[in-house]
């Protein structure tokens, strides 16, 4: 008997899932996505950081499985490794720590002298605020265009099905659920899975769920393009809360320095590419400092993007706590979907649970401004509670 899957979102959550899912018989899979043209959620705008460790044991978990998926697909990934640097004795001690931890979970990670950090980045640093650094070899980076572009072409293979231009607007839960589009057709399921992103509040709030799930705007830039560029690892400066990377020809350069921005499900009506607040001007020359001057720019591109939030800065992936047949896979970066959508078909399938940690009701009951203030903060600490700094 074919057991019909609707997933809502083909962003790299969704597609990843449609990948998992499609190639297992019996299943027949379809994919609702809201756009018909240029996606407009946060894969499209992610600046690709696939930082494995995490303090979350569940996370790392999660982190490796998604870059073997990803290397696998054998385009839009790379293990070009990951760089943290100190800019202070005391960071470098917290860094040693938490280097130390990364290799008892398995991880090989090395310290690197200051003069000698790779090649490919070595002189776009500022060595002036480099204490001691530390190299972590499986890191990587994505293009996530392509890889959710590989996603989908692993699960059109296997027979999914993607519709475009599908807003979801009601969803009926029950053994056999229904799901309705805003152009009156109707989808029966017998799972439904949402993995719609920094619009999770709103689809969950079709089946009875107020989700703590907190959109905040984040800003990343891109400098020019030049020739004596090539990719490498990317860079994490925790203490500075900035990270960036070269894409290809460019440097990409981001900062959680300033005050956390929330949106509100009516702001992302235009999508996740929000106008860019001068504001934010500041922050980024602020995180420059972090490079040789040489290598310091003036943005050629500015991304004033939406990523989404927990108060614990874990994902919600698991059944719905109280409708039969719908699956939320939310809160959930390019550094984690892939892996996450292993484990949600290992739930669907009853090859093994999903983590309690990741329970999408483990929230029932707080106080909803409590859980919000506790995520913005989770947001300007996000290298302390490290949630991998990867859109």
């Amino acid at each position: 008997m074919t057991r019909q899957i609707v997933i809502v979102g083909a962003g790299v959550v969704g597609t990843a899932v449609a990948a998992e899912l499609a190639v297992l018989d019996g299943f027949e899979v379809t994919v609702l996505e809201r756009e018909s043209g240029a996606p407009r959620g946060s894969t499209s705008l992610a600046p690709g950081l696939v930082g494995i460790y995490n303090e979350a044991e569940i996370l790392t978990t999660l982190a490796r499985e998604s870059a073997d998926v990803y290397a696998s697909l054998g385009a839009g990934f790379a293990r070009s490794g990951g760089i943290e640097i100190a800019t202070s004795t005391d960071g470098a001690h917290q860094l040693a720590q938490r280097a130390e931890q990364a290799r008892a979970a398995g991880l090989h990670v090395t310290e690197t002298a200051p003069g000698g950090l790779p090649a490919s980045v070595a002189g776009v640093v500022n060595a002036d605020h480099v204490v001691a650094a530390w190299h972590y070899a499986l890191d990587g980076t994505a293009a996530p265009a392509v890889i959710t572009a590989g996603l989908r072409r692993r699960a059109e293979d296997a027979g999914a099905r993607f519709v475009s231009g599908a807003d979801v607007v009601d969803i009926i839960p029950g053994t056999r659920a229904s799901v309705r589009t805003r152009d009156g057709q109707t989808w029966a399921a017998d799972d439904v899975v949402l993995a719609a992103g920094v619009w999770g509040p709103t689809l969950a709030g079709l089946v009875g769920i107020e989700l703590p799930l907190v959109p905040l705007a984040h800003p990343y830039v891109y400098g020019p393009r030049r020739p004596d560029l090539h990719d490498g690892p990317f860079l994490r400066w925790p203490e500075t809360h900035s990270y960036g990377r070269v894409h290809g020809d460019r440097i990409g350069l981001g900062t959680y320095d300033h005050v956390p921005v929330p949106v509100e499900q009516d702001g992302l009506d235009q999508g996740t590419g929000l106008a860019w607040s001068a504001d934010l001007a500041p922050m980024i020359d602020k995180a420059q400092l972090m490079l040789d001057p040489a290598y310091r720019f003036e943005p050629e591109e500015r991304v004033n993007g939406v990523f989404a939030v927990t108060p614990d800065n874990l994902p919600f992936l698991g059944p719905h706590p109280e409708a039969s047949g719908v699956w939320i896979a939310q809160a959930i970066w390019v550094t984690h979907a892939a892996g996450a959508a292993r484990a949600l078909r290992r739930a669907l399938t009853g090859a093994a649970p999903l983590p309690p940690a990741l329970a999408v009701g483990r929230f029932a009951g707080r106080d909803r401004q409590d859980l919000t203030s506790e995520a913005l903060r989770l947001y300007q600490d996000i290298y302390a509670n490290d949630s991998s700094a990867t859109a």
